[in-house]
Order: structure tokens, then sequence, then C-alpha cells
């Protein structure tokens, strides 16, 4: 079975491997699954290739990372009944960002999800999503909202489902690697950044965004210190509705040292909040 709203580039097939040996991967006759040389398979479910390899919950930061996943997945099925987002303003906000950072060239959007990106892209530009959500396609044809206002997703996107730690692309293969609202669901952040490095070419740019606690400052507020504390406590009394579930909480001193250290020079910081940042970064 096909989904409409997925594709598969030659180039895509192209650089495409194992996400663990990085070695090439064979489709099998009936386009039901990919194999390593090595023997491990792979499944092609309703036309996605779902090279994940992280599937098991041993250690307690794997818990706490297919806790969250499972809690997005989750979210994200209720959204079938229209939600309130107001997309316009979000475009209109994200938009701004991509006007300071573009992005450039071949592009790798990792936890893309549905690939939104693409409405800040030119038509002709090369792109990719990957994400460890299989059905994330589920049920787009009713949000009418989001339909709307990212009028994109009317068009086939090419889509792996992967982990970001473990990214089935052959190396030096992208102009840009971009992660927004993403690192700090990472299982491994910092494998997630060195294998970002591995599949750009040279020169090839990094864009990160997210929320830093403490902002510009790098200090929380009263406020804010209270809430994570009061988050803390809920789960004592029963109450998991707002359980944390990211798995890292940098500030931006972090951040910016984590992806210096995983081999990238900054090259462009800019604010689109207080609390939220784009990184731009060399390789």
């Amino acid at each position: 079975m096909s989904n409409k709203y997925i594709k598969n580039d030659c180039w895509v097939n192209d650089i495409l491997v194992d996400p663990l040996s990085k070695d090439s991967l064979t489709l099998s006759k009936d386009k039901k699954k990919l194999t390593s040389n090595y023997g491990k398979e792979y499944p092609v479910v309703n036309g996605v290739f779902d090279l994940r390899l992280l599937k098991t919950q041993t250690t307690q930061d794997q818990k706490i990372w297919r806790s969250g996943q499972d809690e997005f997945e989750m979210d994200s099925a209720s959204f079938l009944i229209e939600d309130n987002i107001d997309y316009k303003l979000e475009l209109e906000s994200i938009s701004k960002v991509y006007q300071e950072i573009p992005v450039n060239g071949r592009c790798l959007d990792v936890g893309g999800n549905k690939g939104t990106l693409r409405n800040f892209l030119n038509c002709k530009q090369e792109y990719i999503t990957c994400d460890p959500f299989l059905k994330v396609f589920d049920g787009l044809e009713k949000r009418a909202g989001l339909l709307k206002t990212y009028n994109c997703l009317e068009d086939p996107v090419n889509f792996i489902c992967c982990d970001a730690e473990y990214l089935p692309f052959k190396s030096s293969s992208f102009d840009t690697v971009h992660m927004r609202s993403v690192i700090d669901h990472f299982l491994n952040p910092e494998s997630a950044l060195l294998e970002a490095y591995r599949v750009l070419k040279k020169d090839g740019s990094l864009i990160v965004g997210l929320f830093v606690h403490g902002g510009k400052e790098g200090k929380e507020s009263f406020i804010e210190e209270l809430k994570e504390f009061i988050r803390h406590i809920l789960p004592i009394i029963g109450v998991h509705k707002y359980t944390d579930h990211h798995i890292w909480h940098p500030t931006f001193k972090e951040l910016n040292e984590l992806i210096v250290n995983c081999g990238f020079k900054v090259s462009k910081i800019y604010w689109q909040y207080d609390s939220v940042c784009y990184i731009e970064a060399k390789k």
C-alpha cells in the first residue's frame, strides 16, 4: 500500500544506506522490506521506509524518551479533530526566522514531521524530512486549518522513518541539516549532532532552533523555577498531565557548547523570542 503524502525521489534512493553500517540496502522485489548486507531487515510500511533502530526501553533514558514519543503521537492523533492553533500567526512568526537564516541547498529536516519547512524553501530545492513517528501523515486530510496554511503539504514529500542518532544517509550528502524544536527530545543529542556533521557536505550548515532555559541571560526567573518545581511534584500526587518528557533542558551556553564540541563553528545566532534561539553553524 502506498501513501499519497510521501515519495522517494531518485536522489534519495541514491544516498540511502543502512543506519548502522552505512552500507547499501537492497529493496525486495515485492517492495515490502529493505535488507542490509549483514542481514538486518527493515520493513516498508504503507510506502514508508522504517529504518528505526532504537525500539527498546531498557535504560531509564529510553523509557523517558519512549514515554515522550508516545505522548506526542497521542497528541497528534487528537488533532484529527480540528484544533484551535492559529497557524497563520505561527507561519508569520517562523517566516522571520528563515529570512534571517535561509535554508540553502539540499536539506535534511531531522525531526521534521510532515515537512512544513517546505513552505520556506524554493520549489526546486531538494528536501527530505525524517522522523521516528511512523504514522505522521495519518489523518492529515482532516487537518483543514493546517493544510490551508501550509499549502506545501498538498504535495508529496520525501520521508524516511528513522532515529536522529542513526541517520540512514551517505556521508557528505546535504548542504543543510535542520533541527527545529527537537534536539531536547533526542535520546542522545550529541550522537544526533555528530550524525548531522557526518551527512553534511564541506562548508554545509547546521540550523538548530530551540527554547533555551534562562533565555539570553541564562538565568531562570523565580516564576519559571516555581513552575518547574511544581511540575516535579505533581506526578507524586498522581497528576501526570504536565509530566516533562524532554530528555535535556539546555541553557543557551550549554547548547552552544554542544554544537561547537561536535565540530561546528557557530556563524549566526537569531533570537525569535527571549527564550527561543536559532543557531546556524558551519561544518
